[in-house]
């Protein structure tokens, strides 16, 4: 169960309720995507938190065969019973979920909340291979300035290399 929070997590941006509350009814396996909606078990975060993500065709092959084998109507089984509208500090797989946060901190994690840092990650990757704007709709983020300050590192060095440009160029003023 804690292999599934890492990759909804890290590999589709996910927030720890959205992980909590997900059923298998939430994957459109044609689309390949994750729908995130308000249902019996609680709201989303902001009405704008309320969209399909994408995933990754690996992520869906893989959560495919796993509901396959599944016994519950959620993506992450638990003993807990769900309960409608869950207060922020109250989860239904919150013994997976401290199991994770343990294993995270274990291996180098030292942010307040490591499993946001997945999600953190999860937009700085977006940003990289696709733009600030895709990690923010990725996030689904009200607008780019939280994802801009909050959520995307800067992971490479940003310089303009203009020294071959200036190669054998005559100099002004020399």
């Amino acid at each position: 169960e804690q292999f599934k929070i890492f990759l909804l997590a890290f590999g589709a941006g996910l927030r720890r309720s959205e992980i909590d509350r997900l059923t298998w009814k939430h994957f459109n396996w044609e689309r390949g995507t994750i729908s995130i909606e308000a249902t019996e078990y609680g709201m989303t975060k902001t009405e704008g938190s309320a969209e399909e993500i994408d995933i990754g065709t690996d992520l869906l092959d893989y959560f495919k065969k796993e509901m396959a084998a599944s016994k519950s109507e959620f993506v992450i089984e638990s003993k807990s019973a769900p309960t409608a509208a869950p207060h922020w500090n109250r989860y239904r797989c919150d013994g997976h979920f401290k199991a994770m946060l343990a294993w995270l901190r274990a291996k180098g994690v030292t942010a307040r909340n490591p499993l946001h840092t997945l999600r953190k990650e999860f937009g700085s990757l977006i940003n990289q291979k696709f733009g600030i704007f895709a990690a923010s709709a990725a996030l689904r983020h009200s607008n780019i300035t939280i994802t801009r300050e909050a959520y995307v590192d800067r992971k490479e060095r940003i310089a303009l290399d203009i020294g071959e440009l200036m190669k054998n160029q005559p100099v002004p003023g020399v």
